[in-house]
């Protein structure tokens, strides 16, 4: 069990789950160290290529993210609205 799967996807974004699941968990990490990935970008025989790939992620990173802020947004609105109000 991956530390994604607890997130709210709609069943017609159900492609999200599975392209989540090829994201490496290191990118999640705590202390999230970007060296690595940068000299394996630097040194690569096809850095446009590593670079899109990387885009690609984010892209579906950014789709999730979407899924889950319009799966609480009610539960958002009301927590604004009560920090408002204190």
């Amino acid at each position: 069990m991956g530390i994604f799967d607890g997130l709210p996807v709609s069943r017609d974004k159900a492609y999200l789950r599975e392209e989540l699941s090829k994201i490496d968990e290191s990118w999640a990490a705590a202390r999230f160290d970007s060296l690595p990935h940068v000299v394996h970008i630097l040194t690569s025989k096809d850095r446009d290529g590593e670079a899109q790939f990387l885009k690609e992620q984010s892209d579906i990173i950014e789709e999730v993210v979407d899924e889950v802020v319009h799966a609480y947004h009610g539960g958002f609105n009301k927590a604004i609205q009560n920090y408002s109000q204190a």
